[in-house]
């Protein structure tokens, strides 16, 4: 199986960007790497569990030159709620310009 954290997906999601800066600083090579709601069923999903940890390149085998291996001891965990998740996101969705396709028609 070929693995390669280099590109933080996470991060990009306003989930992740709030972890993030709530487990700041973090080394450049952190990499969140799961999240997913607290509770059992979708009406007390309010509180979401990120995890990440540091992670460093294979020096052999087949994904080697990759960051593919977790740096032990190195796990962090923190919470977002549902409320923070929806504010970071409508203020991402604010900085991002509409884009107007009247002139290419």
């Amino acid at each position: 199986m070929n693995f390669d954290m280099e590109k933080d997906i996470f991060a990009e999601q306003p989930y992740g960007k709030l972890a993030l800066k709530k487990l700041a600083p973090v080394p450049a090579n952190f990499r969140l790497y799961e999240a997913g709601w607290l509770g059992k069923r979708h009406e007390d999903w309010n509180v979401m569990e990120v995890t990440g940890a540091e992670f460093r390149v294979a020096k052999t085998g087949p994904n080697k030159g990759k960051l593919s291996i977790k740096v032990k001891g190195t796990q962090r965990s923190t919470h977002v709620t549902r409320e923070e998740i929806a504010v970071a996101a409508t203020a991402q969705t604010e900085k991002v310009p509409a884009i107007g396709f009247g002139s290419l028609l």
